[in-house]
């Protein structure tokens, strides 16, 4: 109850909060201004439930209550179901008896035309069943009551002239998902309101709660919930018994999770399901089916698509965005909240009979829409054909859905060489994978034939372009392979487009792992085949994947060529995407020619394309490219600053083969400014992903600036064994060869010859998969690594001989950690627990192991103890 305080003349006061207001400082600044402005006698904070409307107004109350001399009221209206009742309620909250023979609602007028003050009349919609009783009596208050204002909370709009309007959406949160700790703040994401509420609310019950470990699922928690305040606090009082990811899993999939056991709770606040079921049975019956059907679509959609799909009218789309159920933007479209999308698509779903033909619909609708952009995203208006699709991505995605579960072969059809190639312009290659790989596997649930296997053969084909680009390359054989085998089957052309023939990722595949003949024989094949059928899409591919392969051979006229012929193609299509692609090969071939400038103009302008499409993976290509023509002219201030940019955009959309070539730009920039242990490190991040990809030629690149880097740390022997193998391994692409080599030629002379020739045949008869491995290993360890510089051949001494005298009698001698390894087997540990104690994998303990037993010239345990103690190795 109201309490009139005499000595203030303010004649109510504000009902206690018993939690912290969090956020919203924008919000209350605004509203205040409205307030205290002479001109906005009524305004109304409209929003659905679960905003915090209430909140927000009882705490503008608070910042403007010294701006009205008697004060602020609120009235709360949640139990009040007929406007008979509203003057009452306001009474009681002034202490104004109503009695005699005068009408209740004069009394009222009289007692407010003297009063300054703030009304504060809260939930109100429910109120509107009779619009124009409820807004006339608010009408005479703000005529007979000069110094009264009202506030007033409603999910609907009160629509009179005398209102001003202030929409309340849900408090701010992060639109993108969170990234590694290392490239963000803690405080940048306590920014968000959204994210601070939860937090605050988090650990009032469980006071343990840690946002930077529980990070990723509050944020997926507050863009489900879109910030809504009520629905963040629900969510926030299970972290007591459930994890945050685990939390948002259960909002994705049932609105009931939604829901609070507190017992001092008013009951329209204990789940977000009673506030929605009350916003329901405000609407009349034919607002409710067009609510329900919109429930179809995701994120925004325009009136045109509302009326054809969901058969709602201008007057339904207004009547809805007045009662809060849906907004606006500034570019015309309508949203809806997501978790009134979803109480809609449960009230949609009691109605059988409408969800088949209104899914069916929005998925012919959106499918289709795809199609149409199939002509611009080939070429001529590229950009502007992505930034459509972009706009409508989110049905798109519903609709891809909806296509694949139904196994609709047309749609699936319609939509998928647009939607893969808006996959790779925008760099979205994991999502790609996720869409595709589901719809593999719902079309190869039948033997392919006929247009079902036509489609399985596209879909494949495109599925392995995406692999390729996360990295997956036994993967993209795999299913590219396999799409050649299925259009062999049928005895059919693949389609005309872009890499749609699965000859040009297999030559590609070819080039990856280093058998050029194999590249040359399919990418002819590919490029006959095409030329034949005048198919100049993937002609334009077969030419841009030969002059690749024609690169990695070493015939760079040639090369220079075929990037000519297929940017050519590209250019008549307008197809700017491709150009890109083309210029960094135009630009690749005139660096193994030696034309820096020329090269450095092409990825100059391969880079300006693919900035202009938002395409972060192009972008980095031709980063890592401008990179390396500064790092060969010896800029290597530039050519760090080029590479670690690209590295940053590889590290954001997870290209493995891009990350590997930025890191060993990295690698071979430190190398030469000294910086040998942020080489080692460089080098060695770079050739775990390449091993991991198996991209034979990327891991001889690498390896060529290990032996580099070694070289100079003095061990000379292990440095010439990686160079000696770069030079004569025949996955090495020209380039690695030369450069191999070249380097092999600036040591010699200062090589004792014996080293030279053992080293040189050593690395020529290498297994290319063993030497990772040893690689790998010695560059995990930094200390060995550092002191190996130590054990330079020439002089005949080294660091463990240093510790051991008599180690330097052994052919190779021992590095530290083997001597560590030597003492552990000694003790009798296994190698699991050798592995514990020194932090590294039991396979890598083996690897010790073997090493020891060949350097000690024994092939047992026992052999090897007996052997270094009689070298006194052992203490």
């Amino acid at each position: 109850m109201a309490q009139r305080d005499n000595r203030s003349g303010v004649v109510g006061k504000l009902p206690l909060q018993l939690t912290s207001f969090v956020g919203r400082s924008h919000e209350l600044t605004e509203i205040a201004e409205l307030l205290t402005n002479s001109d906005c006698r009524m305004l109304t904070l409209y929003g659905p439930g679960g905003m915090g409307k209430t909140r927000l107004a009882l705490q503008a109350g608070v910042k403007v209550q010294a701006h009205f001399r008697n004060g602020v009221c609120f009235v709360p209206l949640q139990s009040v179901q007929s406007i008979d009742f509203l003057v009452p309620a306001v009474a009681d909250v002034l202490e104004l008896p109503l009695s005699g023979q005068k009408a209740a609602a004069a009394q009222l007028l009289d007692y407010l035309q003297d009063q300054e003050m703030l009304l504060i009349l809260d939930n109100f919609e429910q109120l509107l069943v009779s619009p124009e009783e409820a807004t006339g009596l608010l009408a005479e208050i703000l005529q007979t009551a000069p110094g009264v204002t009202l506030l007033i909370t409603s999910q609907e709009v009160l629509n009179v002239q005398e209102e001003w309007l202030y929409p309340v959406q849900g408090m701010t949160f992060p639109t993108f998902p969170p990234t590694l700790p290392q490239e963000r703040a803690l405080a940048d994401w306590q920014e968000y309101s959204a994210i601070q509420l939860f937090a605050e609310r988090a650990r009032r019950v469980r006071r343990d709660f840690s946002l930077t470990e529980e990070l990723a699922g509050v944020v997926r928690i507050c863009q489900l919930v879109e910030g809504a305040p009520l629905a963040l606090e629900l969510a926030a009082a299970w972290t007591k018994t459930l994890s945050c990811e685990t939390i948002a899993g259960e909002i994705e999939r049932n609105l009931n999770f939604l829901t609070t056991n507190l017992r001092n709770i008013p009951e329209r606040q204990r789940s977000m399901r009673v506030v929605f079921e009350r916003a329901w049975q405000l609407l009349s019956p034919s607002e409710q089916d067009v609510f329900k059907r919109l429930s179809v679509f995701r994120g925004s959609f325009h009136r045109e698509m509302a009326e054809r799909i969901a058969g709602a009218s201008l007057p339904a789309l207004s009547a809805l965005v007045d009662k809060s159920l849906l907004r606006t933007g500034s570019d015309n479209c309508y949203q809806n909240h997501e978790l009134l999308r979803q109480y809609a698509a449960e009230q949609l779903i009691q109605s059988p009979e409408d969800v088949a033909w209104i899914y069916d619909l929005h998925c012919t609708y959106y499918t289709d829409f795809l199609h149409e952009q199939l002509t611009d995203i080939l070429g001529g208006q590229q950009v502007e054909a992505m930034t459509r699709i972009e706009a409508e991505l989110e049905n798109i995605r519903a609709a891809w859905q909806w296509a694949v579960e139904l196994n609709k072969i047309e749609a699936i059809q319609n939509a998928a060489q647009v939607l893969v190639m808006f996959y790779q312009f925008q760099s979205r290659f994991a999502e790609g994978v996720n869409v595709f790989e589901k719809a593999v596997a719902r079309l190869d649930m039948a033997e392919p034939a006929g247009q079902q296997g036509l489609i399985l053969a596209e879909l494949l084909v495109e599925l392995g372009w995406l692999y390729m680009r996360v990295g997956q390359l036994e993967n993209a054989e795999r299913v590219s392979e396999r799409s050649r085998q299925i259009f062999l089957k049928l005895n059919v052309s693949p389609p005309s487009g872009m890499g749609l023939d699965p000859l040009v990722p297999l030559a590609l595949l070819a080039v990856i792992r280093g058998d050029y003949n194999k590249a040359v024989e399919l990418g002819e094949q590919a490029r006959q085949a095409n030329e034949a059928r005048a198919d100049k899409q993937n002609l334009a591919v077969s030419k841009y994947v030969l002059a690749g392969v024609a690169l990695a051979r070493g015939v760079y006229e040639a090369a220079y060529s075929y990037a000519q012929q297929a940017y050519a193609v590209a250019s008549a299509a307008n197809n700017r995407w491709f150009m890109a692609y083309c210029l960094n090969e135009l630009g690749n071939a005139a660096c193994a020619l030696n034309e820096l400038a020329a090269a450095k103009g092409y990825y100059e302008a391969s880079y300006a394309i693919r900035k202009a499409f938002d395409d972060p993976e192009g972008m980095a290509v031709a980063l890592n490219r401008l990179g390396k023509i500064a790092l060969s002219q010896q800029n290597y201030p530039e050519a760090k600053t080029l590479y670690q940019q690209s590295l940053a955009i590889y590290l954001k959309i997870n290209d493995k083969g891009g990350l590997a070539t930025s890191l060993t730009g990295l690698g071979s920039v430190a190398r030469p400014t000294g910086e040998h242990d942020a080489a080692r490190r460089y080098f060695q991040e770079a050739l775990q992903i390449a091993a991991d990809m198996a991209y034979t030629p990327l891991i001889l690149s690498i390896l060529v600036g290990v032996g580099d880097l070694l070289l100079h740390l003095g061990r000379q022997k292990r440095g010439v064994e990686l160079l000696a193998l770069a030079c004569h391994h025949p996955a090495s692409d020209r380039e690695t060869k030369d450069r191999a080599c070249r380097l092999l030629g600036q040591r010699q002379a200062e090589i004792p010859a014996d080293v030279l020739a053992v080293a040189t045949q050593n690395g020529k008869s290498a297994d290319l998969a063993n030497w990772v491995t040893r690689v790998q290993v010695e560059l995990a360890m930094p200390v060995e690594f550092e002191l190996s510089k130590k054990e330079a051949a020439a002089v005949g001494s080294t660091a463990a001989a240093s510790l051991h005298p008599v180690n330097a009698a052994l052919v190779e001698p021992l590095t530290l950690r083997e001597l560590e390894v030597l003492q552990l087997i000694a003790e009798g540990k296994t190698n699991q627990q050798m592995a514990e104690a020194l932090v590294i994998s039991v396979g890598t303990a083996k690897w010790y192991t073997s090493q020891i037993y060949g350097k000690l010239n024994v092939s047992s345990r026992t052999q090897a103890v007996a052997r270094a103690r009689e070298l006194a190795l052992l203490a």
